[in-house]
């Protein structure tokens, strides 16, 4: 299914929405912002659980098929960053990043393990700032971090490992896994002034489609029933 085919289901939708009145016409321009607003909208409830099944993403089979085709892995080295900790890696995060999923750093660690190798693969937790900060080494801490923890601010993951442990560890990389952003409805205006649409193939399921059509003609006809303009003037 195309950008174009959820254009047509939306027009649609809209134009039946309400028998009693007349919905105002909407621009090309105008219909693709609220695809793209239900589109971000939709993809938070799954995660956030914030939906009519009330469950967060991975709690059933279902969240986690709505956006697999999202969910991204990629491979990161430390940026070259002024850092604040001597126990601190920075990582500039992909154009594309959206939702922190989970991260593990590929860290020098020898812990004892029942098989007697040397497992370098070491989960990190993602901590408030607040959290973090006691994980800092400065001049008065020198912490003990049994588990590397990271944060997350701008456009960078902040990370930090026990102290004891960084002359070991010089470049380590970090394997990233995330929701990545969606694919636009909005597209470029040509010379004549005509929208283009960006007609790509619309990278969910055909359930994830109809699903955002009802909440763009949910989201498009409560802005046009709403009072609450009229009431302001």
């Amino acid at each position: 299914m195309t950008h174009s085919n959820i254009k047509e289901k939306f027009l649609i939708e809209y134009d039946k929405a309400s028998i009693a009145s007349s919905y105002p016409s909407l621009t090309d321009y105008e219909i693709a912002t609220v695809l793209d607003k239900a589109y971000l909208a939709l993809i938070a409830q799954k995660l956030t659980g914030n939906n009519p099944r009330g469950v967060q993403f991975e709690g059933d089979t279902k969240a986690i098929e709505d956006i697999r085709p999202l969910i991204t892995r990629t491979t990161i080295l430390p940026s070259d960053v002024d850092k604040e900790a001597s126990n601190e890696y920075v990582y500039d995060l992909p154009e594309n990043f959206m939702y922190y999923l989970q991260s593990k750093a590929n860290l020098a660690y020898k812990p004892n393990a029942i098989d007697e190798k040397t497992h370098s693969l070491v989960e990190v937790n993602l901590v408030t700032h607040e959290l973090a900060s006691k994980f800092m080494c400065t001049t008065h801490n020198f912490p003990w971090v049994e588990i590397p923890v990271c944060c997350l601010e701008d456009n960078i993951l902040r990370m930090f490992i026990d102290p004891m442990r960084v002359n070991d560890n010089k470049e380590p990389s970090l394997n990233l896994m995330y929701i990545r952003k969606p694919n636009k409805f909005c597209g470029e205006y040509s010379s004549s002034n005509e929208f283009l649409w960006n007609d790509t193939e619309f990278e969910l399921s055909d359930t994830m489609a109809e699903e955002l059509v009802n909440l763009a003609v949910l989201m498009s006809t409560k802005i046009v029933e709403s009072t609450r303009l009229t009431a302001e003037i």
